[in-house]
């Protein structure tokens, strides 16, 4: 029988840990490294064996963004492509007229000799369809009219015609192009000019279509205007009577007038959204300073506050008997309410499951008790870490800030990124279909929309088609698809997975940076030399050295992300195919990868905090840490339950404190300037909330990282020459003797 040679033992904090043998003291060999370079007083021991890690990964990632360049630049018709097809965003956003032509886009000339191509603004008739403009009006003109193309067509040559019959002083005096307009307005396939704003290819209306939908009375027999050029308009001038529904405003002898009760209803829309506009404006220097730089001071204030003696711990015990108490009190109103229900007499079974729940409770509510009191020594060392961290943050407060430059760089690539995923989305082939809404019970909902193809879809030429409004159908409209080929598949999802892997890489290397600043501060003798000098030169090492652990552990993160956007794909074709098995699987497939995701994510984190130690590669790093949180279970259960209560407080604090602090500065010193202090409020919340979030990735990580150091620490080196503060070695003191007496009773395990 050979001897044992690994054993279970209690650590000095009393959580059993797997030990080596005795002779490959300290526990973890690779911990040795750590110790040579700690042997000494130096101020920086850990940055004299750095060396480059994972470079291969750096140089993968570089690559993949030199191909997402390719890419681009391909869609962009930059470089030639036989697989990837020019692209024009112009293509996405441009509105879509009744034909199925894209408006500014398309080749099509109309009837009356306009290329749509150079029309690139949609402008909306009452039916719903589009007909592709020049320009959307910018006032309301109730004298003139847009109407579709073949429309415009047979009224400028019935007006021709009356003209060269009758002169045109007679066709002006008489109004007949109004009364022609007027009819095609009340066949839904004319509109008069309607002030517009611009939006995405489209003019949008300030005044509802409802309001300015025209009928008109005597000619609803009348199929073709045109059909009669010259005497039926002569009659319907002098006859026709036409008035807005909904509004006030007649059309009588060809004189049109703006419904004033319209315009009220456009002008308030458009003045709520003026007024929100203006004030932010307004308070925008306000807005920052609250939402950003105040809630910035406010989490270095909250550092500061929970060092203060004995707060933290009431915090966090306050929190945990809260959480016991208010079980409790659930249990015993439950019961409180069965037993009502049960006396009046309530049918069912509720009362009783009302019953059994407040037991439940009460079970739940002492098992918290029981958890709690088992993890008591535990919480007291999370305390520690948490109140060690705050000074690590505190000593280096731009650390803090550092996060808002990962978001500018984020935004930078993904401005980039936008760019050519536009043109690569731009570059599918379009297809008109019809979407009919299917209502029920009149107009009150709709329930359903059956969607579909356009009887004459636009082929890849972009050429014109013969769908029209009488195709669709009433109460229907036209929409536009892009078709795409595998290779511009192929390349899409690609772009998706650059996009996950370096965003996964911008916040691995924040991870990283926060990790080695705050190792540096730990492992130090003298730690008022530490400073955001010490940050910065963190920044430096981690450039230098770790920028490949970080694009290692990103492409990780990024698979898997990548695996779910496909399968979030699929399972939304598996719906449109009502194929309900296939479904609920994909589900509890997606389920089961985010689980994946979450503990890939956690154990990443910690193999950043190693390679911030020992300057591991991150395979190696991510078993070190992996067994590391093996030997330490506890501990860090302990620690991310203390950890959570404190972000929280933290995120509530700063995030009240600066709105409602920002909402009386406004009241005191803008109260009279503004038309509602709601918007501004509202921004100064959302901005301190980003800010609080920001500030808990920084102290978060800053908490598992000194917790990882305080169990390296304690691990490698006697009691005498650890580096752990006092407050962490303190919650050693107490069990270190009894450690000491029970260190020879581990439990072998024979090989």
């Amino acid at each position: 029988m050979v001897g044992p040679i690994f054993a279970w033992r209690k650590n000095g904090s009393g959580d059993m840990e797997l030990q080596l043998p005795e002779n490959k003291v300290p526990n973890h060999p690779d911990n040795e490294q750590l110790a040579k370079r700690c042997s000494d007083d130096d101020f920086s021991p850990l940055d004299s064996g750095r060396r480059c890690t994972d470079v291969l990964f750096l140089l993968l990632i570089i690559c993949s963004w030199v191909a997402m360049t390719g890419l681009g630049l391909a869609s962009m018709g930059v470089i030639k492509s036989e697989y990837i097809k020019h692209g024009d965003p112009n293509r996405l956003v441009n509105g879509l007229d009744y034909h199925g032509n894209v408006c500014g886009v398309t080749n099509f000339v109309t009837p009356g000799g306009e290329d749509v191509i150079n029309l690139p603004m949609a402008y909306p008739m009452p039916s719903g369809f589009f007909v592709c403009v020049e320009s959307c009006p910018s006032t309301n003109n109730f004298d003139k009219f847009i109407c579709e193309y073949e429309i415009q067509h047979d009224i400028d040559a019935t007006l021709s015609a009356a003209a060269d019959i009758g002169g045109s002083g007679v066709v002006e005096s008489n109004n007949a192009s109004k009364s022609i307009y007027l009819f095609y307005t009340g066949q839904k396939q004319c509109m008069p000019l309607i002030e517009s704003t611009s939006f995405l290819g489209y003019c949008i209306p300030n005044l509802p279509l409802n309001d300015v939908l025209l009928s008109t009375n005597g000619t609803s027999n009348q199929s073709d205007v045109g059909s009669s050029p010259l005497t039926q308009e002569k009659d319907d001038a002098i006859s026709n009577n036409a008035t807005i529904i909904n509004g006030t405003t007649a059309y009588n002898n060809a004189s049109i007038s703006v419904s004033v009760t319209a315009e009220k209803k456009a002008t308030s829309r458009s003045d709520v959204f003026d007024m929100v506009m203006a004030d932010v404006h307004t308070v925008r220097y306000v807005i920052f300073t609250f939402g950003c730089g105040v809630a910035v001071t406010l989490g270095i204030f909250f550092l500061i506050i929970i060092q203060l003696p004995g707060l933290l711990s009431l915090l966090v015990w306050s929190m945990i008997i809260a959480v016991d108490v208010g079980l409790v009190a659930a249990g015993y109103y439950t019961k409180g309410v069965s037993a009502t229900w049960e006396a009046s007499g309530r049918p069912g079974n509720e009362a009783l499951a009302l019953y059994y729940g407040s037991y439940a409770l009460y079970g739940l509510a002492g098992v918290w008790c029981l958890v709690m009191l088992f993890l008591r020594k535990r919480i007291l060392l999370a305390i520690a870490c948490v109140k060690e961290a705050s000074r690590a943050i505190s000593a280096m407060p731009l650390m803090t800030v550092f996060p808002a430059a990962q978001v500018l760089s984020l935004f930078a690539f993904t401005v980039v990124w936008g760019i050519y995923m536009a043109y690569l989305a731009s570059s599918g082939e379009i297809k008109a279909s019809c979407m009919c809404p299917i209502f029920d019970q009149g107009f009150a909902g709709v329930v359903d929309a059956k969607v579909t193809p356009a009887p004459t879809p636009a082929d890849t030429a972009m050429a014109s088609n013969s769908l029209g409004s009488d195709s669709c159908g009433e109460g229907c409209f036209v929409y536009k698809e892009l078709t795409y080929s595998t290779n511009t598949k192929y390349a899409g999802l690609y772009m998706i997975f650059v996009w996950f892997w370096t965003s996964q890489f911008i916040v691995a290397v924040g991870q990283l940076v926060v990790a080695v600043s705050v190792s540096k501060w730990y492992f130090s003798r003298d730690r008022s030399r530490v400073g955001n000098s010490t940050f910065v030169k963190s920044i430096f090492l981690v450039s230098r050295y770790h920028l490949g652990t970080a694009a290692f552990g990103a492409l990780v993160i990024a698979i898997i992300k990548t695996i779910r956007a496909v399968l979030s794909y699929i399972q939304k074709r598996a719906a449109k195919s009502k194929i309900r098995l296939a479904v609920i699987l994909l589900k509890v497939l997606q389920c089961l990868i985010w689980c994946l995701e979450k503990c890939l994510k956690f154990i990443n984190k910690q193999a950043y905090i190693q390679t911030a130690i020992f300057s591991y590669s991150f395979c190696k790093a991510a078993r070190t840490g992996f067994f590391l949180i093996l030997r330490n279970a506890l501990r860090i259960s302990a620690v991310s339950i203390v950890s959570q209560v404190v972000l929280f407080i933290g995120k509530v604090f700063i995030t009240v404190v600066s709105t409602v602090s920002g909402y009386y500065y406004l009241q005191i010193h803008f109260g009279d300037q503004l038309n509602s202090l709601m918007a501004p409020t509202l921004l100064i919340a959302i901005c301190s909330y980003a800010v609080s979030e920001m500030f808990d990735e920084v102290f978060g990580m800053a908490i598992s990282t000194i917790l990882q150091c305080f169990v390296t620490d304690e691990e490698i080196f006697e009691p005498n020459k650890r580096y752990s503060p006092s407050s962490l070695s303190g919650t050693l003191d107490a069990t270190q003797q009894k450690y000491d007496n029970k260190k020879n009773s581990s439990i072998g395990i024979d090989q």
